[in-house]
């Protein structure tokens, strides 16, 4: 199973990556459904002690917070594109404080929340939306390539992923820092090539269309 979802999560976020610009709209609805399951679950985790999703509860809340995300970043593409600066402070937070020896989940948890709250008002007030497109797909990607390459290399565990990728790879090596950092500049190098080609509706709360 691990094997499985860790091809799976690298493909995907090699794609995220590298062409976060041309895939975008089509897949708001799934980093939003993705985004909202993990946040679920991983509350769910903190709250109980329980493992990731080694219950039926992280399970349905994971789900129904998913479909709201999904469903949300479906009907404003400008709320998914701010969900996802979100989720790349999250990402980005709670690994840094990982490093720093930070291991209780609560605390992981509320760092994750700051960051995605502090990425969140950066992205609104920025109002750079072709740029914040860019630059955290390529961030999300990277840590999708480095989560998939853990689980395919039996060096985390699926249990592991409830408390961000990011500890997960700090908590086994820097090396997968060093990956993570390679790939999202890759990514952003791929992704300026295509800005001029790529445009997004002036209207921020439409649906997930391009134009």
């Amino acid at each position: 199973m691990d094997i499985f979802m860790g091809i799976i999560l690298a493909l995907l976020g090699i794609v995220v990556a590298t062409s976060g610009l041309r895939v975008f709209f089509f897949m708001l609805p799934i980093v939003g459904f993705v985004a909202g399951f993990f946040a679920g679950a991983t509350i769910i985790t903190n709250w109980f002690g329980d493992g990731f999703l080694s219950t039926m509860t992280g399970w349905v809340v994971g789900f129904v917070l998913g479909v709201l995300f999904s469903i949300i970043s479906y009907l404003w593409w400008y709320v998914g594109a701010l969900l996802s600066a979100g989720a790349a402070g999250a990402l980005l937070l709670s690994g840094l404080f990982s490093a720093f020896g930070v291991s209780s989940g609560i605390l992981l948890t509320s760092f994750a929340i700051v960051g995605a709250v502090l990425f969140f008002v950066a992205a609104l007030v920025l109002n750079l939306p072709v740029f914040i497109v860019l630059v955290n797909t390529a961030i999300i990607g990277a840590y999708m390539v480095v989560a998939g390459a853990l689980l395919v290399f039996n060096r985390a565990d699926l249990d592991e992923m409830g408390y961000g990728v990011a500890v997960a790879a700090v908590r086994d090596s820097w090396f997968w820092w060093l990956v993570l950092v390679a790939v999202a500049a890759v990514g952003i190098g791929a992704q300026m090539r295509m800005v001029n080609s790529i445009k997004l509706p002036e209207d921020r709360w439409v649906k997930a269309e391009p134009v």
